[in-house]
């Protein structure tokens, strides 16, 4: 097994290039995550041509014109949702201006934050004043809410669609001098998962990467041995992290 990424989450040429050169090796199948879709599509119909199986990790979201033999990941709008109702519920007499760090174009940002405004309407305490891109990038991140928070001085709470937007939210919050500032992210990783535990960092959708991970392995081993699925779609359950249940996804 060759695990396989481009040098940016933005390089979607070299993906392909990836893509091209596994199936050119021979490769009996792919597993693959891109949060652009139509390098999505344009992957797996390579693969497609060459009668190679394909295994979408991380998204449940369809491949249009294109044969995929199972998703495994979570519902991206869902997780969006969950963190309207945890900012909701959680900090419900507080009153919160959320800014938004987005992430590329693409159904990721769009899921996740469609579900989140969705769901947000749902909540008296939450008004979102802004939203801004910020490439799923942590650098970027920090200076996009940065001039947020100065174009807004009202923002207390940033939402990334990412952890590593989040964390650079974070970072910015902290260097503005922002009190009691929350920050919440997706993704549930290690290093968000310590800032958790740390509190430079509020909260964090955990979306399992690891049974992620292993059940998309599981399910590329069945297609190679030509094993057909009863359940095309593998959702992973998600759940917000916070300091109150950190400690039970850090062991």
């Amino acid at each position: 097994m060759n695990v396989l990424a481009p040098q940016k989450e933005d390089d979607y040429e070299g993906l392909l290039k990836i893509v091209e050169d596994s199936l050119s090796k021979g490769t009996n199948a792919i597993a693959i995550c891109t949060t652009d879709d139509k390098t999505m599509a344009a992957a797996v119909k390579k693969a497609n041509r060459d009668k190679v199986p394909v295994v979408v990790f991380n998204s449940i979201s369809k491949v249009k014109d294109a044969k995929v033999y199972s998703y495994v990941g979570y519902d991206q709008k869902k997780a969006g949702a969950s963190v309207a109702k945890w900012l909701g519920t959680k900090y419900a007499d507080k009153k919160l201006n959320v800014g938004i760090l987005e992430g590329l174009p693409g159904v990721f940002t769009e899921n996740r934050e469609g579900g989140f405004v969705d769901a947000a309407k749902q909540y008296k305490n939450i008004k979102i004043v802004a939203k801004q891109p910020a490439n799923w990038d942590r650098g970027k991140a920090l200076d996009t809410a940065t001039n947020m928070y100065q174009g807004n001085k009202d923002i207390n709470t940033f939402y990334g669609l990412s952890d590593e937007m989040a964390l650079g939210a974070a970072s910015a919050a902290k260097q503005a001098g922002i009190k009691n500032a929350i920050t919440i992210g997706i993704d549930g990783n290690p290093n968000t998962l310590a800032a958790i535990k740390k509190g430079s960092v509020t909260g964090s959708v955990y979306t399992n990467p690891k049974m992620m991970g292993k059940r998309a392995v599981q399910d590329a081993i069945k297609a190679i041995k030509g094993q057909k699925k009863a359940n095309v779609i593998n959702e992973i359950p998600t759940v917000v992290v916070d300091k109150s249940n950190v400690a039970k996804y850090t062991k």
